[in-house]
C-alpha cells in the first residue's frame, strides 16, 4: 500500500502530463536555424549562408532575419565587429527548395574569428541564436585537397 503522502506525487505528475499534451503542436515545430557555411575568406566581405531545417509558408512569408545591434552583443559579452555593419540578409532558395538566410557584406572582415548574433522574427515567433565565424586566410582556401586519381596502368601490346 502506498503511503498517503505520496498521492499529491501522482496527481502532480497527472496533471503535468495532461498539460503538457495540451500544448499545441505547432510549438514543437518553431523554426529553427541551422549550421552556418563561410564562404569568404580574410580580407574578403563577408559571405555565409545559415541553413533553415524547416520553415512552412507563412513563417518564410513574415520572416525577417537581422544582426543584434551592438549592445547585445555587449550584453552576452561579444565583440561586435564593425565588419557586421550594413549586412545585407535575405532568405534565400536552393535549387532543391530548402531555405537558408545569406549574409553578404560589402566590408573587408580582417579578424579572423568574428562573433555573431543572429535574430530572426516572424510572424508567430522570434528566435535569436549566436555565431562564431572562422575566416580562414585566402591561401588556405584557395587550396583544395586533390581528387584521388585512378592508377595509370601501361597498354600492354
Amino acid at each position: 500500500m502506498i503511503p498517503k503522502s505520496h498521492g499529491w506525487r501522482k496527481t502532480a505528475v497527472a496533471s503535468l502530463v495532461i498539460a503538457l499534451l495540451g500544448l499545441p503542436a505547432s510549438s514543437a515545430f518553431a523554426l529553427a536555424l541551422g549550421r552556418i557555411t563561410v564562404q569568404s575568406a580574410l580580407g574578403e566581405p563577408l559571405r555565409a549562408e545559415i541553413d533553415i531545417p524547416e520553415i512552412n509558408a507563412d513563417e518564410a512569408a513574415s520572416l525577417k532575419p537581422s544582426i543584434a545591434l551592438p549592445a547585445a552583443f555587449r550584453a552576452a559579452g561579444l565583440e561586435y565587429n564593425p565588419a557586421l555593419a550594413g549586412v545585407q540578409i535575405s532568405l534565400q532558395r536552393r535549387a532543391d527548395g530548402r531555405a537558408y538566410i545569406r549574409l553578404v557584406s560589402d566590408r573587408v572582415v580582417s579578424e579572423p574569428f568574428v562573433d555573431l548574433i543572429l535574430q530572426a522574427s516572424w510572424a508567430s515567433g522570434r528566435i535569436v541564436r549566436d555565431y562564431t565565424i572562422l575566416l580562414d586566410p585566402p591561401a588556405l582556401r584557395a587550396r583544395t585537397p586533390a581528387a584521388p586519381t585512378a592508377p595509370q596502368v601501361a597498354a600492354t601490346t
